[in-house]
């Protein structure tokens, strides 16, 4: 993958690109999401009825480009891996990897075994490349779901969602919590928004463990977040519960 940032050229060439290079399903994917803005409830419904579809069709080259061309991701991701780093966990998986852009912040700032899980091939095969041009060693990234992990029970020392749990439906979102308490070992860590959207489900996750009876070694939000009531980050210490 070209890791360059450039413009973006005009939008009937990158129409044109959509529907070259990836399929009239794609072109017709992006082009609601863009049109739908406006009404939250239809785009719901339309584009994002199947979440793993919206992922993979939403994966790749232009959501890499975007997402890059975005200081503020930049630094959110930068934050996250250092209070992450703080813990010194001996292994990390990062539930929903995407391109892999928080798994290359914590290279810099950990020597520890990570892995990443997507149920995107299209999120999957941009990550692949996209750490491989970073020289990020000692990373292992699989295809699969959050709510069914294809690990064994304690396999991880910390396990991290970014973004993840609230693009479910409550059960899904359920499921997801509770294999991540199944595979950590001491920590779980999350990013994850309050606020309701046509893409979002919106949860405290923080509230969750606390109702868990799991202590939290820290919660609040994200510095560079603009929104400071719909921004949430937590680190639960389970190890407490041995």
């Amino acid at each position: 993958m070209d890791t360059t940032i450039s413009a973006a050229p005009p939008l009937p060439l990158r129409a044109w690109r959509a529907v070259r290079e990836r399929g009239p399903r794609y072109a017709w994917h992006k082009a609601m999401r863009r049109t739908l803005g406006r009404w939250p409830s239809w785009k719901r419904r339309l584009v994002y009825a199947d979440p793993r579809e919206y992922w993979t069709l939403r994966g790749g080259r232009d959501y890499f480009r975007e997402q890059e061309g975005q200081v503020g991701r930049t630094l959110r991701a930068e934050w996250i891996a250092a209070r992450l780093a703080a813990y010194r966990p001996t292994s990390i998986l990062e539930i929903g990897c995407g391109y892999g852009k928080l798994l290359n912040a914590l290279r810099d700032r950990l020597d520890a075994p990570l892995a990443g899980i997507d149920f995107s091939p299209t999120q999957l095969a941009s990550g692949r490349e996209f750490l491989a041009s970073r020289g990020v060693e000692r990373a292992s990234l699989f295809l699969g779901r959050g709510d069914s992990l294809p690990f064994a029970d304690g396999s991880f020392d910390m396990v991290v969602t970014s973004a993840v749990i609230l693009h479910n439906p409550p059960e899904v979102a359920e499921r997801i919590r509770r294999e991540v308490l199944r595979v950590a070992r001491r920590f779980a860590a999350h990013n994850e928004e309050t606020n309701l959207s046509y893409n979002r489900y919106g949860y405290d996750t923080a509230e969750w463990y606390r109702s868990a009876g799991i202590r939290l070694a820290e919660v609040g939000p994200i510095p560079m977040d603009a929104d400071a009531a719909t921004s949430q980050f937590c680190v639960a210490r389970l190890g407490d519960l041995a």
